[in-house]
């Protein structure tokens, strides 16, 4: 049985301020979490991104009655990223109802003499990224020595971006016996160095995905030649609500934007070369629907959250299989569908073989032809709960990449059927599957059902498939087709 916000101990005030947002039963997170957040223990929280930690630790903060002083919050939060930052601020805002709470946020890219003075008029709860903090607390414009609550958030991502060093310079400066909350995907390496130095007996809460239920979000990784990506990605992101892409540089970014642009896709880039104050304002049009498309860095990979975010591009491949899961948990969040496409050059089948061992995943990777419009479908007919309908509309068979291991051949299913879903989360090994018929079905692929008239890849881009895949894929590249 469900706990309710209330059964959990929290006040009517705040219980007012989330159904005003809408949020009326605590999430599994919450469930767990609050009561022993409220009554001050230190606590480990392990589970995975859009799970609703914010709020997990965020009603604990605001309930408390203790208020900061000038020059010193009574509560923190670290955060690794700006965006992140100010979305912690504006979920406690939200929610807050009644209760006369400040809420301040400090991090780099602004003007910091506003946030001096917010801190020098008293401040009750601080987000605050760790190098914007440090140097507001060089320049004496804070003092931690008060704060008896910490809470770190997305500490795994704070060990990846190199904060740990900062993070323990922090700590050590606030009240000895503060209560500590640590809510991260991972609690090894440098996070359980931090857990073991600076936390008081912590109780540890742990949400993973019930095995019976699937995940929400399904995959797709597509050969696409490097001339023909910007083709490719633009076709794809016709079909999507709203969408993030992801490349590896900022001016990549910048150039892809344009392209996209070109193809009349209206985008934007996000990186950390742009002003915060733009940073701010693409965000805030993404939020609202008027932007369709953001071209990222992954510095977007961590804390955005937006509501209706249908698709994810890895235009670019990820470093390793921690960012994928990163860059791909900005879809299918809060219980809703997402798609995620990766976009594979021919020459990075060692690559994305090591990709998808560390992901636990085995899927296929479809040859598909860039210029066709059709690739918008993608994310229409992923989310679509019977795959009947998809083959009844388009009637699409198509060959699909397959690769052998060990002696086995593993294809691709009848696309999203739903006795042999293509709905496996990115650290789930239950996206192995196998093809019972010897026919795949893909949109890009749409054509007639007459084996004669059937899209056929050109020669070139599927021979230099072969050549860039054989030896990366096992015994490389094989073709299968409807008899």
């Amino acid at each position: 049985m469900t706990n309710s916000f209330a059964s959990l101990g929290v006040d009517q005030r705040i219980i007012t301020g989330l159904k005003g947002q809408g949020i009326t039963e605590p999430l599994p997170i919450q469930s767990l979490t609050l009561r022993d957040a409220l009554a001050g223990a230190d606590i480990c929280g392990k589970a995975d991104t859009g799970c609703g930690k914010t709020l997990a630790f965020g009603i604990a903060l605001l309930q408390q009655g203790e208020k900061g002083q000038p020059k010193n919050p009574r509560s923190l939060v670290l955060v690794p990223t700006r965006e992140l930052a100010v979305q912690v601020k504006d979920v406690l805002a939200s929610v807050m109802g009644q209760r006369d709470v400040r809420v301040s946020v400090a991090y780099g890219g602004v003007s910091i003499q506003t946030q001096i003075k917010a801190l020098k008029n008293g401040v009750d709860i601080l987000v605050a990224t760790p190098g914007r903090l440090m140097d507001l607390v060089n320049r004496r414009a804070v003092s931690l020595a008060r704060i008896t609550s910490v809470v770190i958030d997305e500490a795994d991502r704070m060990a990846d971006m190199g904060f740990m060093p900062q993070v323990e310079e922090i700590l050590a400066q606030t009240f000895p016996d503060r209560q500590t909350m640590l809510f991260s995907a991972t609690l090894d390496g440098d996070v359980d160095r931090l857990i073991k130095r600076y936390m008081n007996d912590p109780v540890y809460h742990e949400v993973t995905p019930e095995p019976s239920v699937p995940s929400r979000m399904t995959q797709h990784f597509l050969a696409v030649d490097e001339r023909s990506k910007v083709e490719a990605a633009a076709n794809i992101l016709q079909g999507a609500d709203r969408a993030l892409v992801f490349t590896k540089t900022k001016r990549g970014a910048d150039e892809l934007t344009y392209q996209l642009m070109g193809h009349g896709i209206r985008a934007s880039a996000m990186h950390s070369d742009l002003r915060q104050s733009a940073r701010d304002r693409v965000f805030q049009q993404f939020s609202r629907g008027s932007l369709k498309v953001v071209v990222a860095t992954d510095v977007a990979a961590r804390g955005l959250d937006v509501a209706g975010l249908d698709l994810v591009v890895h235009y670019d491949l990820p470093e390793d299989h921690k960012s994928y899961i990163h860059r791909s948990g900005r879809t299918a969040r809060g219980g809703s569908t997402g798609v995620v496409v990766t976009l594979v050059d021919p020459r990075q089948g060692s690559k994305v073989r090591i990709l998808q061992r560390n992901l636990g995943s085995d899927l296929p990777v479809f040859l598909v032809d860039p210029s066709d419009s059709r690739l918008g479908l993608l994310v229409k007919y992923s989310q679509a709960e019977e795959a009947v309908e998809f083959e009844e509309r388009l009637d699409v068979r198509e060959k699909s990449i397959s690769r052998s291991r060990a002696g086995r051949s593993v294809r691709s299913s009848r696309y999203g059927r739903p006795d042999r879903p293509n709905h496996a989360s990115p650290s789930s090994s239950s996206s192995r599957f196998r093809q019972r018929s010897g026919v795949a079905t893909t949109p890009a692929a749409q054509g007639s059902s007459s084996r004669k008239d059937r899209w056929e890849a050109p020669k070139s881009r599927e021979a230099g498939f072969e050549r860039g895949a054989k030896g990366r894929y096992g015994k490389g590249v094989r073709k299968s087709t409807t008899r």
